[in-house]
Order: C-alpha cells, then structure tokens, then sequence
C-alpha cells in the first residue's frame, strides 16, 4: 500500500496542473506587423529542439532588416514563455494561445499585450 501511496504521490507532484494550453501550438513561426512602434513586422519562429528566432521584414520593401536566435524556455506551470536573444532573458506571460493567435505580455516590464497571428508565407 505504502508504494501504491508513494507512486501516486510522485505522480502527483510530476503532472503539469497549471497548464491551461497546449504548448505544442507554440511550435511554428508568429508574426506581428508595425512590431515595437515600427514599420516592421517582426516574425518569431519557435522550433522544438528550444530554439526561438526573430526575423525584422520591412514592410514597404519586404526585406529582411535582420533578425536573431536564442533559447527558450516554457514555465507550464506559471504560463511563461522565457525567451533569450542578445544574451538577455525576457519573460513573458502566454494570455492566449491558440492555432491561429498568440497573446503576450511582459508584465516585469509593464508592457502591453502583443498579438501575433501565425505566420504562413505568402506565394
């Protein structure tokens, strides 16, 4: 009885309960246009070996500015989603996320919600 009690307990502790979305939609490429007060629309590609890239398009020529890779990392339990890119960590909070739309806020910083729309590229 003391194992079956003991099985359950580790289990217990081991199960994801504040987890209120299915990260694997997570997966994928984010875009968001005129991204931090601009004329460009940033895209985030998050692939599942933990790795998140932003790709800056100018939206008038529909080049690529430039872009950067970083780490990232998921707190299921709290809902964050930690992202390093130039060697600094942003966290922030997942508000939505679903096949089509992804909502982020910052909070540490006091920055308002951003939407993203998945990206598809247009042919």
């Amino acid at each position: 009885m003391k194992y079956l009690f003991t099985f359950l307990f580790a289990f217990l502790l081991n199960a994801d309960h504040g987890s209120k979305f299915n990260y694997d939609l997570l997966i994928g490429s984010w875009s968001q246009k005129s991204i931090a007060n601009s004329n460009s629309t940033g895209i985030f590609t998050f692939k599942k070996d933990s790795t998140a890239s932003l790709e800056m398009i100018d939206q008038a020529s529909n080049g690529m500015i430039g872009g950067m890779t970083g780490p990232y990392k998921i707190e299921r339990t709290k809902g964050n989603l930690k992202i390093t890119l130039l060697g600094k960590e942003k966290t922030f909070e997942i508000q939505e996320l679903t096949k089509d739309v992804l909502v982020i806020q910052n909070k540490m910083e006091g920055k308002e919600k951003q939407v993203f729309k998945r990206y598809t590229e247009e042919k």
